[in-house]
């Protein structure tokens, strides 16, 4: 086990200090404190000891193993090390820091805030300057092991820690009887009745009997899916499990970082009189713990959180519900192809009924834990629930905190049966202690977390209806009371100023945006499935009795005599307004306009970017991008070293934050030694110095690109994919409409011009292209001006130099007004800066020969409809038979997620068409696609941003 020794002074802990605040002027506590940063070695193998107030260090002795692993010291192949991406690595290192703007002297050590463009929904009231300045924490470092505590104490450290912390709130109690009365259970209770009575041909006069016989069959099956669904908060199993969870974590984990003043601003968060719903990106099993365990330090109360109920397995399953998970269907829905309104309905109920209590909720977005490293595309199930409560008046607002959770090592092994095509193994108790016995064995690196800012959905809300309504005045709608310490946007959003959206489409399609506003008293129920609410009317139905968890004990549900439900009604469009949200068929129905749709989806999109831009970047993920995309073919540990220097600097100025600090060859070994010999290989080399006969001892660091360890390797490397995938998709256009091969013109120009606009304008086509792989800007944000920046970029970067603008007329005789002119750039390649845009090409290159062999496959289409897991198996045999053969370089793009979401791509530009018959998903082509010839023209296009693949 290995483990990072820590000398505390002033009673601050600086284990994970990440490189922003190397430069960052530390508090006085935090003054002459040293640290010893793990160097790839085991417990009580040597390694760095580094001064932090002065970044000096004063030992350097290097290991000879890296763990318990021998390090090689034969090879029986020489190596180059030279290679058309980094030949020298040394011009990387110098040149990759250069390729964006210049960072703030002193960056704050973390961000507490999110990063996105439009802040002015951002808690600002939460963030003072205390909670900027305070630094990194490990929490398994705990008060009671410090030196000035009894024997006892320290021996006993977590065991006191965990009976210190105050765990004991009145968790109410939400009994089935209320749940089942709710107008809108009843109502989808009646619609299902209906509906069987009919399939039935029940006559007139037998529909009393069997109605009364379906009546009570589907209460008791109501009754027992409340049963399974539900959570049940066990304060005494919260401190017992956090207990464990100390032991566990202190054995798996060398440390669990998280930043101080992200608490502090959790905790200010936690005692308002508004719901707390915590998203966090889903990468392990782990994830559904930490967020719970975290909570438990700070003692504030712990969510309920939404669990596959895959995972409602003996034991474990039990455990989760004690510790506030409620289990929800992986598919909502029936297999009779038929929307289970009833278990939908029970679940919007439940989940609404739980945020009036006074809960806080936690969810995963994504749906599942991500395959590919990078974020999912969001599920808005869950959060349309939300928003629903809210647009109806059941809550005055709720603070939605995005987290993200990054390991040095998956807990969970790795996807790459997944990936390859074969099916998932299902969870079950003995699988589940299989898999607890080989974790308890291994070590796992160091783990962070990372809270964004809190943002309110009230403000989020109003900065859409700002862009889109501002010509409304803003006294007709009923959530316009500003939370204390919150100023609304003074201005509107910038997305009123958006010319393309996040998937590429104009804003013009984002004509109007939801508004909620009160229902008339005259509103019937023949005109909406729900009837209104007078809560809605009057009083507001949304109580919370935790309005401050450090002084209030007591959580119970309070609830007038009327009914909730009513005040959760349907979602109808009335002068463009959200005028609320009868759904029993669905969690926010299947009736709701199309603006509420687009509301929900782009709070959805917010979160997930919110809370990508927020994860820090781990050693493990640094080393995997460098040797999956820069060094491919090998590389010497040295060389290594200064170009994950160079992306710490790159890093810095895109102000992201790292899951490490100290020396960079210490971060590397420690990242060698975490990826494992299946998926890196170090050798040991000898060269000998031109000037002296002396020789010098280096390591030669290998990546292992065969299948299927290549997958996994590309799993942590992808954790970087979102950061660059602008500059990619630039690049990746710049590079493939150019005529000639840039390599072959290394420090000279080529008789070549690029034009702005066109470069953009197809930037923005690649972007649409891979809409199912990135999240490049919020929804309020516009993404041609987000690829205007990566222009401007290249320009700094030297790639790029000014040619003048080129008028553009449709002839001679145009009038003035008819004349265009068009930036042109001609180019000037160096070394440095082809090192650079070539790793970023090559991110791209294995989802593009994945997306254009799924089009390829299409063909097989003609004429005819498959299953579509038939369908996405024949693209991966089609894809292993190139491999085979060496046509495709990268093995990774075999993998099914990328050819699922070319599938999903190829859907929304309806070329082919999917539905469901006897629980099979089949897929077609369309009509006007129905023939190979008129496929050619999208193989084409996607070919054509190929052909600068090596």
């Amino acid at each position: 086990m290995t483990t990072a020794a820590v000398i505390i002074r002033g009673g601050e802990e600086q284990l994970g200090m990440s490189w922003t605040q190397r430069e960052y002027t530390p508090p006085k506590s935090y003054n002459s404190t040293t640290m010893t940063v793990p160097g790839g070695s085991s417990r009580g193998d040597e390694g760095v000891v580094v001064d932090t107030t002065t970044n000096t260090f004063k030992e350097y002795l290097p290991s000879k193993t890296c763990g318990n692993t021998p390090i090689s010291t034969t090879t029986s192949v020489p190596f180059n090390t030279s290679s058309q991406w980094a030949p020298e690595g040394k011009s990387l290192a110098a040149h990759i820091a250069s390729a964006m703007p210049t960072p703030p002297e002193s960056p704050p050590p973390t961000h507490l805030a999110t990063s996105t463009i439009c802040d002015s929904h951002h808690h600002e009231a939460l963030v003072d300057k205390t909670t900027r300045q305070l630094g990194l924490h490990n929490l398994l470092r705990v008060s009671t092991s410090n030196a000035d505590r009894y024997w006892l104490t320290r021996r006993c450290c977590y065991v006191f820690h965990c009976l210190s912390l105050r765990t004991k709130f009145n968790y109410a109690n939400i009994p089935n009887k209320m749940i089942l009365r709710d107008d809108r259970v009843v109502r989808a209770m009646e619609q299902v009745v209906a509906e069987e009575l009919e399939e039935a041909g029940v006559e007139e006069q037998d529909d009393c009997r069997a109605r009364m016989s379906l009546l009570a069959k589907h209460t008791a099956r109501a009754n027992k899916l409340l049963t399974d669904m539900k959570a049940a908060i066990s304060s005494t199993l919260i401190r017992i499990t956090g207990y464990v969870l100390f032991k566990v974590f202190s054995n798996l984990l060398m440390s669990v970082t998280v930043h101080g003043g992200q608490q502090e601003v959790i905790d200010r968060a936690a005692q308002r009189d508004t719901p707390v719903i915590f998203v966090p990106l889903h990468r392990s099993h782990v994830d559904y713990l930490f967020v719970t365990w975290v909570l438990f330090n700070r003692q504030i109360p712990a969510p309920i959180v939404a669990a596959g109920d895959n995972l409602r397995i003996p034991v474990f399953g039990w455990l989760l519900r004690g510790l506030g998970g409620f289990f929800i269907k992986r598919r909502l829905d029936n297999c009779k192809s038929r929307k289970d309104v009833l278990y939908r309905s029970l679940l919007q109920t439940y989940v609404t009924h739980a945020l009036q209590a006074g809960y806080n909720l936690e969810f995963f977005i994504e749906g599942g834990r991500t395959r590919t490293g990078k974020p999912c595309m969001p599920k808005g199930g869950l959060l349309s629930v939300i928003v629903d409560a809210y647009s109806n008046g059941t809550l005055d607002d709720a603070l939605i905190v995005p987290i993200a959770i990054n390991y040095d090592k998956i807990l969970d092994g790795n996807f790459i049966r997944e990936q390859m095509g074969q099916s998932k193994i299902p969870e079950s108790f003995w699988g589940a202690v299989r898999a607890i016995m080989k974790v308890l064995s291994t070590n796992y690196g160091h783990a962070r977390i990372d809270f964004g800012q809190p943002f309110s959905l009230r403000e989020f809300v109003h900065n859409q209806k700002r862009a889109s309504f501002s010509q409304l005045p803003l006294s007709s709608q009923p959530h316009n009371d500003v939370l204390p310490g919150c100023t609304p946007p003074l201005s509107p959003s910038p997305m009123i100023e958006m010319p393309v959206l996040s998937n590429g489409r104009n804003s013009e399609q984002l004509q109007s945006l939801p508004q909620p506003f009160p229902l008339s008293e005259q509103q019937k129920p023949e005109t909406a499935l729900f009837s209104p609410s007078p809560l809605v009317m009057g009083k507001s139905y949304h109580q919370r009795s935790l309005s401050t968890p450090a002084a209030n004990g007591n959580l119970r549900l309070r609830r007038t005599t009327s009914n909730p439900s009513n005040a959760l009604n349907t979602v109808t469009c009335t002068n463009s307004r959200l005028t609320g949200a009868p759904s029993s068929s669905s969690l926010f129905g299947t009736e709701v306009t199309e603006e509420y749709r687009s509301l929900v989806k782009s709070l959805a999109v917010h979160i997930v970017f919110d809370a990508e831009r927020c994860q820090a970047v781990m050693a493990t993920n640094a080393v995997a991008w460098l040797l999956s995309y820069v060094y491919r073919d090998g590389v010497k540990l040295s060389t290594l070293v200064e170009a994950v220097d160079a992306l710490r600097d790159s890093l810095k100025t895109r102000k992201r934050d790292t899951g490490f600090s100290g020396h960079s060859r210490d971060a590397v070994l420690h990242a060698v030694h975490m990826l494992g010999a299946g998926l890196v290989r170090l050798e040991q080399s000898t060269t000998q110095t031109s000037t002296t006969s002396d020789t010098e001892q280096d390591f030669f660091i290998r990546p292992v690109t065969l299948l299927p360890n290549i997958i996994e390797l590309n799993y942590y490397a992808s954790a970087l994919a979102p950061l660059f995938a602008a500059d990619a998709i630039i690049v990746t256009c710049l590079l493939s409409s150019l005529d000639c091969d840039l390599w072959s013109y290394k420090d000279c120009s080529p008789d070549c011009l690029v034009d702005r606009e066109k470069l953009i304008q197809r930037g923005l086509r690649l972007a649409q292209l891979l809409q199912n792989e990135f999240l490049l800007v919020p929804a309020c944000a516009s993404l041609l001006t987000k690829l205007g920046q990566v222009v401007d970029n290249l320009i700094d970067m030297g790639l790029l130099q000014d040619a003048g603008k080129v008028d553009s007329r449709w002839s001679e005789d145009s009038d003035e007004d008819d004349i265009s002119f068009s930036q042109q750039y001609k180019l000037a390649p160096t070394s440095s800066t082809l090192e650079v845009i070539g790793a970023w090409r090559n991110m791209l290159a294995p989802m593009l020969d994945t997306y254009y062999h799924a089009a390829c496959c299409l063909t097989s289409l003609v004429g005819k409809q498959l299953p579509d897991k038939e369908f996405i198996q024949s693209i991966q045999t089609h894809v292993s038979s190139l491999l085979e053969k060496g046509t495709l370089r990268y093995g990774e793009s075999i993998c099914v997620d990328p050819i699922r979401n070319a599938v999903k791509l190829f859907e929304s530009e309806s070329i082919v068409e999917c539905y469901n018959h006897n629980s099979i998903r089949l897929v077609y082509l369309t009509r006007e696609y129905d023939a190979e010839d008129r496929l050619s023209p999208l193989i084409s296009e996607i070919d054509s941003y190929r052909s600068c693949i090596s």
